[in-house]
């Protein structure tokens, strides 16, 4: 450490003079420590903590208002009393990044500007029309229980919504009272005026919505020149990001997706714009220096994306130092990923907790600090659920585990801790007050650490920092992009933003435009390019109401059309998110036998629909069923008792089928016209269509006909029939009969493709005679039986009720985990058109209580596959906090990882460790009975080889998102708690799995249990003291 060194210089200078050392030393050694203490004393560690302020640009509504309100109650809430607490401290160091379409709509507030939610506030309860109540109440209950908990009245309202229509006037204005009181911070709501009006607490008056929203008013235009102020005293740093919030990468090129995700989906027109990247970056900068009155130096790239390609472009604009994820570094070092033990503190603090260079050959180097994924996330999502003494002592842990190594460097290190500086503090108490007030005490007054910004940092060290070959393309959570690129409603979106950029290309080459209208649509584009219209799109995040992003996407594409007076095309009218497809009221789950007629005598065949999977609906189509025979799909489309007034119904209506299976080539965006046919007048489908049949009801008058189930398609756009070709593409065709109100279909399965069990089916129904789809208004879902052609070379059924682990385990407490959600029933896997699928059968009905996009959050199935048992090659533990290893004379080769929300596939490398393969592969749900299907490329996802020559290992944990290490499983512990497991002996070697296929009884027991005396750390266990696991094979 620095003082240690100048202590060792004065000795040796006073040792060189001719006078006593000793007398020189005692006098002459302390005059210039004190000197040195007071000026540059050296903590033994450095904390840099940066907040996160950011929010979507909100589109406005034909009159002006912004459509939602969370800058403005984010402004009241957090934004303000985030930066007046930190000055609070004056010790204390913290930076803030500030986005600039954050400032953008700050300032536009602070002008003046309203969002829908203040309308409604402020129209006089007395008037409110129908309309507006019907808002008020469906919106004005958007905030966290535990938020709404503080306000007797809000409780008492939010438990009468169900049924307002005996509500008063009154109840009406307490309700707009309440939602703006709710959202603004505690320490506000405790001065005047505030404060009475909490005291009120309800018989508001429209007195009081005047004095509330002025009182907000107040509180946004201090928000900007609060952080500017903070800023020039050099307490806090203010960073910024690219303009728009983009994925600078991707805009840069969108094919740097893929050296992250190999499997991702990319956009079938490659979006690479270099230099909106790079205006990106200066247009960002140049609206913060504008607003905040200083430049930034630093810049946190949106979602803490970054790659060695962009870099330069920080440089050039004179920033010293960006922030990402320890994601970047780990995957930059070739390091598979940073480890912790089991107090989630990490084991190579030297290598995380220091900034690095990112090198440069023109421009100079910029610094790179890379946040604390465990810490961050700990306040992010963890410690509010903990008191605050108990949550600062937790990250006090982390921190002296860190400066224990910190004081053997020849400098100290620095910890990052990056997260959102809003989001967060609903779920704590006191909006989070307490926790950050004791934080900042505790920061500020341990003696051998010091908060700092990244730019003190690197001005003090600098020259120290050592430099990174490459920055490898990933973001703040993540190795990789997969959250904005590599599915397929984000490929669609991708695709939209090219062909927009391309049109203003055109437009800007033309010499047609005024520089004013080239400047408005480019702003448009550039706004087009956030991050945050990505981000909702595919399955890996959810906003619960993905629509509003999706449309206020496609209408800054639609502007940049407009703003050079064009007409949007029609394409920008289909929604990107297909709607969620309807499950039929029951599945049908047995398969025909034989081949079956559509009628018998010329009536309905009734063997045909004894256990068919059916829908009924309110519409002039009444029921929908279908049932599959090993050969046909069959489908009854039946018209409600209305129509059994006309004369052979059928015959007299033209009906559209449009199909679609999981293994045929789609039409992407696929829509049909109005019966007018105008291009622009055209409604989505909701499905990717495989195939169509269109039934035409002249062709009836002659009986039953054979019609061509028809596949040869455009790639994009209508489907109507006269888009497809002329010619069957198969000798299969689809036969119609009807009889009385029913129109019966037969389908050859051929048609569909390969299908295997659990495959969804979507249909949807459209119909020029009625002008309109038909109900249900969204497309439909059937579930395939075990129809498939996979081949089968592996069928173990597993003993049930062993779902007790090594024999002792038990389950969570807590209600979700019911009764056989850790049983295996059995597990299959069979080979279809060069893919693995592999079944797992369930005892209990898989259920989804945390809502993932899978459909699966209770269970985290592992498969281990070992391609050349007996060789002893391969990996031989099996994973994070699974405690256990590969059998003898086994180490597996593939990984695979079936979960909700992050599934993955690992292969081992010769090193002994492993690399990530893909976190995107087919994972099809069954809820009610209980089954999980996977589908798994041989090729390119499994390296190739003969799947029926491998060896299987098949567990089974409880899912946790929050797990030990970034495990996503849940411990199981001596004790049942209410999200954690019990049964397990007070050992930290035991294997934490439920449930092990294997067919016969008591191997799983005998396996699970085989792991020896051990009483370290879980980190250090030796690979003999784990359990084994059994596998299982064709192969005996």
């Amino acid at each position: 450490m620095k003082k240690f060194s100048i202590l060792f210089l004065i000795f040796f200078v006073f040792c060189s003079q001719p006078s006593s050392v000793d007398e020189a030393v005692d006098v002459t050694t302390t005059t210039v420590l004190n000197e040195q203490i007071i000026d540059d004393e050296e903590p033994e560690l450095y904390v840099m903590l940066m907040w996160h302020q950011h929010q979507p640009f909100y589109t406005k509504n034909d009159d002006g208002y912004y459509t939602r309100p969370w800058v403005r109650v984010h402004a009241t809430k957090d934004y303000l009393d985030m930066v007046e607490l930190v000055a609070d401290y004056p010790e204390m160091k913290a930076t803030f990044n500030l986005t600039p379409v954050l400032l953008r709509q700050l300032e536009d507030f602070s002008n003046g500007a309203k969002d829908l939610y203040w309308y409604y506030t402020e129209i006089n309860a007395d008037i409110l029309t129908q309309e507006d109540k019907d808002f008020i109440v469906s919106r004005f209950f958007d905030t966290n229980p535990k938020v709404i908990a503080r306000f007797p009245r809000y409780v008492e309202l939010r438990n009468s919504n169900q049924d307002f229509s005996s509500w008063t006037n009154q109840d009406f204005r307490d309700l707009q009272m309440l939602f703006n009181l709710a959202w603004t911070d505690p320490k506000y709501l405790a001065q005047e005026p505030l404060k009475s009006l909490v005291s009120k607490g309800r018989g508001f008056s429209e007195e009081d919505k005047v004095v509330l929203l002025n009182e907000h008013s107040k509180l946004i235009d201090k928000v900007i020149p609060t952080h500017a102020e903070l800023w020039k005293t050099g307490q806090i740093e203010i960073t910024t990001t690219p303009y728009a919030h983009p994925i600078l990468p991707l805009i840069f090129d969108t094919n740097l997706a893929a050296v992250g995700d190999i499997g991702a989906e990319l956009p079938t027109n490659r979006f690479n714009k270099p230099t909106d990247a790079a205006i990106q970056v200066e247009k960002g900068l140049d609206l913060a220096e504008k607003l905040l009155g200083q430049r930034p130096t630093g810049m946190w790239p949106a979602e803490g994306a970054v790659s060695q390609e962009v870099l330069g472009m920080f440089a050039k604009e004179g920033i010293k130092w960006i922030a990402t994820g320890e994601h970047v570094l780990s995957k930059s070092l070739d390091i598979p990923t940073f480890k912790r033990n089991t107090k989630g503190i990490v084991t190579n603090p030297e290598v995380l907790y220091t900034p690095w260079y990112g090198q440069l050959n023109r421009q100079d180097d910029v610094a790179i600090f890379f946040r604390d994924l465990s810490i961050s996330d700990q306040v992010g999502f963890t410690y509010s659920g903990m008191s605050p003494e108990m949550a600062v002592a937790d990250m006090m842990k982390a921190l002296e585990a860190a400066r224990e190594v910190s004081v053997t460097m020849d400098r100290p290190l620095v910890v990052s801790i990056v997260l959102d500086g809003e989001n967060a503090w609903e779920h704590y108490q006191n909006d989070g007050i307490d926790f950050l007030s004791l934080m900042y005490e505790t920061l500020t007054t341990t003696e051998w650490l010091k908060t700092t910004t990244p730019t003190e940092y690197i001005e003090k060290y600098g020259p120290q920092i050592d430099k990174l070959d490459k920055v490898f393309p990933a973001s703040w959570f993540q190795p990789n992009f997969a959250t904005w690129i590599g599915e397929t409603e984000e490929t669609y979106a991708w695709d939209y933003l090219q062909k927009t950029r391309a049109f203003y290309d055109r437009s800007n080459a033309s010499g047609e435009y005024t520089v004013e209208q080239l400047e408005k649509a480019f702003d448009y584009m550039l706004l087009a390019e956030g991050s945050d219209w990505f981000w909702w799109y595919g399955s890996d995040q959810s906003s619960g109401n993905d629509d509003y992003f999706g449309s206020a996407f496609r209408n800054l594409l639609k502007n940049v059309y407009t703003s050079l007076g064009q007409e949007p095309p029609a394409y920008l009218d289909i929604p990107i998110i297909s709607p969620a497809a309807q499950l039929f009221d029951k599945q049908s789950d047995s398969i025909l036998n034989s081949n079956q007629a559509l009628l018998v005598n010329g009536t309905t065949n009734t063997n045909i629909w004894s256990d068919a999977g059916a829908i009924e609906t309110l519409d002039i189509i009444s029921k929908i069923q279908y049932r599959f025979s090993d050969e046909h799909l069959y489908i009854s489309i039946q018209k409600s008792s209305s129509a059994m007034q006309e004369s052979n119904p059928w015959q007299n209506t033209d009906l559209d089928i449009y199909l679609e299976s999981p293994s045929r080539t789609k039409i992407r965006r696929s829509s049909v016209p109005f019966k007018d046919g105008e291009v622009s007048n055209q409604e989505f489908l909701g499905i990717e269509t495989t195939q169509a049949i269109f039934h035409r009801g002249e062709k009836l008058k002659i009986g039953s006909y054979f019609t061509c189930t028809k596949r040869d398609l455009p790639s994009e756009g209508s489907v109507k029939e006269e888009t497809f070709s002329t010619n069957c593409l198969t000798k299969e065709t689809t036969e119609v009969s009807a009889f009385g109100n029913e129109l019966y279909l037969k389908i050859p399965l051929g048609e569909l493709g390969s299908l295997s069990f659990g495959d969804k089916i979507k249909l949807r129904l459209y119909s020029d005679s009625f002008d309109s789809y038909v109900q249900p208004s969204r497309p439909l879902a059937l579930f395939v039986p075990e129809v498939s052609n996979v081949e089968l070379f592996l069928d173990i059924k597993d003993p049930i009720k062993d779902d007790f682990g090594e024999g002792s385990y038990t389950y969570p407490a807590d209600g979700v985990f019911i009764p056989g959600s850790y049983d295996f029933e059995g597990f299959s896997a069979g080979i279809a058109d060069g893919s693995l699928v592999m079944n797992f059968d369930i005892l209990s009905a898989v259920k989804n209580p945390w809502g993932s996009p899978r459909s699966l959050s209770v269970q985290t199935i592992d498969v281990y596959i070992d391609k050349d048992f007996g060789s002893n090659t391969g990996v031989k533990q099996l994973g994070n906090y699974r405690f256990a290893k590969m059998p003898d004379g086994s180490g597996w080769e593939y990984h695979i990882v079936i979960e909700g929300w992050e599934p993955q596939i690992w292969k081992s490398l010769p090193s002994g460790e492993s690399e990530l393969v893909t976190n995107q592969f087919d994972i099809v749900v069954v809820p009610d009975k209980g089954v999980i299907v996977v589908k798994l490329d041989i090729e390119n996802q499994l390296g190739g080889g003969n799947p029926e020559e491998w060896h299987y290992g098949v567990i089974m944990m409880s899912q946790d998102g929050y797990g030990p290490n970034g495990s996503r499983i849940r411990e199981i512990n001596p004790s049942a708690e209410q999200y954690r497991g019990g049964g397990a002996p007070n050992v930290v070697n035991h294997p934490n799995i439920f449930d092990v296929i294997f067919p016969d009884e008591g191997v799983q027991e005998e396996f699970l249990s085989s792991y020896g005396n051990y009483e370290g750390s879980v980190d250090d266990i030796p690979t003999n003291l784990l359990a084994s696991i059994p596998l299982v094979s064709k192969v005996p």
